[in-house]
């Protein structure tokens, strides 16, 4: 089996899947599997929306850039990103200089019902869904280009199991079982 090196950053919107993805993968590759928003919370001691509801969004980002650094310093990582953490130019040059890159997106239906189990998405903390939706479709929007910029792009249009995706991210990367 050929195994890439580097780390292998997974990347995209919330709600698509990149915890769960990447902790496949990683047992697929034999590599230790990192999440930043989980690194940053065990560190603060309190959810990520209590980060942003106490301190700020600048002040988790600032742990977010902190934390891509250390884990970018890594080798054999596969690396569960926050949804914004790509837009920052430091943060990319240190994920680029590390590894490969793999971004996952889904429509942003599915990724409204997503979000719709879950209440940790401190940015989706409208009333209504039309206001959740719009919020969705203007945050894509923003991070659509620093999406498109991985190495390997995955768009789904409807919902897929992890592991499959997991087993595409393996092929596309070279890795055969």
């Amino acid at each position: 089996m050929k195994i890439p090196a580097n780390n292998i950053f997974i990347m995209g919107f919330m709600c698509v899947g990149k915890t769960k993805i990447g902790r496949l993968l990683s047992v697929r590759l034999n590599y230790k599997f990192v999440d930043t928003d989980d690194c940053i919370v065990k560190e603060a001691g309190m959810s990520v929306p209590e980060i942003f509801e106490t301190r700020g969004e600048p002040a988790f980002r600032l742990m977010e850039k902190q934390w891509i650094a250390r884990v970018a310093r890594q080798k054999k990582q596969v690396v569960s990103l926050g949804g914004g953490a790509v837009v920052d130019p430091e943060n990319w040059e240190r994920i680029t200089a590390s590894g490969i890159t793999v971004s996952l997106s889904y429509t942003p239906e599915i990724i409204l019902r997503r979000a719709n189990l879950k209440t940790d998405r401190p940015l989706l903390n409208q009333e209504t869904e039309a206001e959740k939706m719009d919020s969705i479709k203007t945050l894509l929007n923003k991070r659509k280009d620093f999406y498109q910029r991985a190495n390997v792009v995955i768009h789904l249009n409807k919902e897929i199991e992890p592991d499959r995706v997991a087993d595409m991210i393996a092929g596309y990367l070279g890795v055969w079982q």
